[in-house]
């Protein structure tokens, strides 16, 4: 059994299956096809990158595999919405987590570092790589054909702990705890260690963008991500006090200001009242002191 149906609960349901497990079952009190705020998976931008410093070899590990299973749906199944995309990242902190080491140099494609004196003003740091976007909803949907398909069963269900999950699943011999936030809450579990961050963004359409770009300050920081489908996610935030589903209007607004500083033709240079907003969006990432939990 895995407890949760997000895209990591569904992808290590689908490792399972494809490592030779017979009889999975993924549950989750969210599924694909949901648009709820505690089901983080499909209000993501999302681009494959990695967060692991110089010393996280697991991590750096995980990133690499991940980079070479997202290369491989690029390549052979366009109905997953993974697609290759350029990149550009600037970082206005000159010690920026992770920056000093770069051990990306060797993970991502194309790594090429910008020269300083070609950098925006108020920039330490900016690289260009090639990694991968991905449109979530139309992952996510790609995700639960592809568990289907290999036996898999997705089942809606909610419970308040892991021993009752166990309960329900009495042939189960197995039970994976993928739930994110859901291990604050579960009472055999109580990961006091989770925490929310919420990102507001806004999806536009612009498909005339083929590369992503990034600029990350001292509590801040801009994305662009185009996706397959033509539209392009701008953001955003990472808000550890803001517990509002609600989309802020100002904060619409400054994203927007934001995005176009930083690919002006982003709106073919005519600014932010530009824009052919489709959706302004409002997700909670999980974030956890100490990092991912892998046992």
């Amino acid at each position: 059994i895995d407890l949760g149906a997000g895209v990591s609960g569904l992808t290590t349901a689908i490792m399972l299956l494809r490592n030779g497990h017979k009889n999975v079952v993924v549950v989750g009190k969210h599924i694909p096809g949901d648009m709820s705020h505690e089901y983080t998976s499909p209000w993501a931008g999302a681009s494959v990158l990695s967060f692991a410093t110089s010393t996280d070899k697991r991590l750096q590990a995980i990133d690499r595999y991940t980079l070479k299973e997202f290369k491989r749906l690029a390549n052979e199944d366009f109905s997953a919405g993974v697609m290759y995309c350029p990149g550009l990242q600037y970082n206005d902190l000159p010690d920026m987590p992770g920056q000093d080491s770069l051990w990306v140099r060797d993970h991502y494609a194309e790594f090429k570092e910008i020269p300083k004196d070609l950098l925006p003003e108020g920039t330490a740091f900016g690289f260009r790589f090639v990694s991968f976007t991905t449109s979530v909803p139309t992952y996510l949907a790609w995700l639960v054909r592809t568990l289907e398909s290999l036996g898999g069963r997705l089942e809606r269900g909610s419970f308040e702990s892991l021993q009752e999950v166990m309960e329900k699943y009495k042939d189960a011999d197995t039970l994976i705890n993928c739930t994110a936030m859901g291990a604050r809450d579960l009472k055999d579990v109580l990961d006091d260690n989770m925490y929310t961050l919420r990102g507001q963004t806004v999806l536009v359409r612009a498909p005339h963008v083929k590369q992503q770009f990034y600029r990350d300050g001292d509590g801040y920081f801009t994305y662009i991500i185009p996706r397959a489908d033509g539209n392009v996610i701008c953001g955003g935030t990472m808000d550890l006090v803001n517990k509002d589903p609600k989309p802020d209007a100002e904060l619409t607004k400054t994203i927007l200001k934001n995005c176009c500083n930083l690919y002006p033709d982003i709106t073919h240079g005519k600014g932010p009242e530009a824009f052919d907003i489709v959706s302004v969006n409002v997700g909670f990432r999980p974030g956890r002191k100490g990092g991912i939990r892998i046992e």
